[in-house]
C-alpha cells in the first residue's frame, strides 16, 4: 500500500499544478482581452477629443467612456471569478481522483485511512488490536 505512495503524491502534485497553470493561462487571456478592449475604447475617445468638441460633446465622450469602462470592469471580474472557480473545480477533481484511485488496491484514500487508523490507535493506547 505504501510502496506507491511517492508516485501517487507526485502524480497528484503534477496534475494539480497542471490544472493551476491552465487556470493561470485562462486568467491571463481574460486580462489580455480586457486590456485590448479598454485600449481600443480609449483610443477611439482620444481621436474624438482631438477633433472639434463642444462642451456637450466632451460630457458625452466622458460619460460614455465611464459607462463602458464600468460595464467592462464588471464583465472582467465576472470572467475572472468564473475562471478561478473552474480552476478550483479542476484541482478538487485531481484530489478526488487521487483519493478514490485504485479502489481496494491502495489509492491515496486507503493510504490516508491506514495512516489515520495508525495514529488514532497510538493516541488511544492500542497497537493494532492488541493492548
Amino acid at each position: 500500500m505504501f510502496a506507491d505512495l511517492g508516485r501517487k503524491q507526485l502524480a497528484l502534485a503534477t496534475e494539480s499544478a497542471s490544472a493551476m497553470f491552465r487556470g493561470s493561462e485562462a486568467m491571463r487571456k481574460i486580462q489580455q482581452a480586457a486590456a485590448h478592449q479598454a485600449s481600443e475604447r480609449h483610443q477611439a475617445a482620444e481621436q474624438k477629443l482631438h477633433g472639434d468638441c463642444t462642451p456637450a460633446d466632451l460630457m458625452s465622450i466622458q460619460s460614455a467612456l465611464l459607462r463602458d469602462d464600468m460595464q467592462e470592469a464588471a464583465q472582467y471580474w465576472q470572467q475572472l471569478a468564473a475562471a478561478a472557480l473552474q480552476t478550483q473545480f479542476e484541482m478538487m477533481g485531481c484530489v478526488n481522483r487521487a483519493l478514490s484511485d485504485g479502489g481496494s488496491e491502495g489509492g491515496l484514500g486507503q493510504v490516508f485511512g491506514a495512516w489515520q487508523n495508525a495514529v488514532s490507535r497510538s493516541l488511544n493506547g492500542t497497537n493494532g488490536g492488541t493492548t
